[in-house]
């Protein structure tokens, strides 16, 4: 009877633990993708004032930038032993591959942004201003995608994966 009692008690054991698994990587999923929805917001701001308001919109685009590169480095600290550097291009850099590659293509946007923070009278070069518009428009449906991929296709899954 204790073994059976044991036997019991241990797969209950199990089945508590899948279950705070399955919630924690739900909300995780949860958190990620409300990150991304306000990234998607800002940069919808950001773009219905780019006529009227250069600068604010400029402003607005980077932080879209910045909170959908932060879903990514969120991610990625999950699974590491070490976290990676506070600053999230650098963050991008050391995960590599086409993380590493969009941290590059910011490089000239941060030093846009720098030089507008320095003087209150500058506005922003067009050219650069559009074409953050639209990188940061495509890195947050490629890190939706990348959402979307880490999701299991069966909900077992969940449990196996946990």
């Amino acid at each position: 009877m204790t073994r059976t009692m044991t036997r019991r008690g241990t797969v209950s054991a199990q089945i508590v633990s899948s279950t705070r698994t399955v919630r924690l990587r739900l909300a995780r999923l949860d958190q990620d993708q409300a990150d991304l929805d306000r990234a998607r917001d800002l940069l919808h701001q950001g773009r219905m004032l780019m006529d009227s308001d250069p600068r604010g919109a400029f402003e607005l685009i980077h932080r879209a930038a910045l909170r959908g590169a932060g879903v990514l480095v969120s991610r990625a600290n999950r699974e590491r032993r070490r976290a990676l550097p506070l600053n999230v291009w650098t963050a991008l850099e050391r995960l590599g591959g086409e993380d590493a590659e969009r941290a590059e293509e910011l490089g000239p946007l941060v030093h846009e942004r720098a030089r507008l923070d320095r003087d209150a009278s500058a506005m922003p070069d067009p050219a650069l201003l559009s074409g953050h518009l639209e990188g940061t428009a495509a890195h947050l449906e490629a890190v939706a995608r990348r959402l979307l991929e880490d999701l299991p296709t069966h909900p077992g899954e969940l449990v196996e994966a946990g």
